[in-house]
């Protein structure tokens, strides 16, 4: 079962911002987003699951790849200008 203090936009957003710093300043309107977010970090959190364990690398490159895409796409949401470091 899991942890119910668990919230997957909140982890989700936190994975993203370290990943991409120049996007905190934007970080309040990540609201809009929150099931793509979610989305976004159960795939992160299964990925870095099976990177642990190290058994299925097959299923570790799908999610590499479901990772890239799902953060490729968020990204998109916060726009062009969000996305050009200062």
């Amino acid at each position: 079962m899991e942890d119910p203090r668990f919230n997957s936009f909140r982890y989700g957003l936190a994975v993203l911002l370290m990943r991409h710093p120049h996007l905190r300043p934007y970080a309040h309107s990540a609201h809009w987003w929150i099931e793509d977010i979610e989305n976004y970090a159960d795939a992160v959190r299964f990925r870095d699951k099976l990177r642990a364990e190290g058994d299925n690398k097959m299923l570790l490159e799908e999610y590499e790849q479901i990772c890239i895409e799902l953060e490729e796409e968020v990204l998109s949401y916060f726009g062009a200008s969000a996305l050009d470091p200062p």
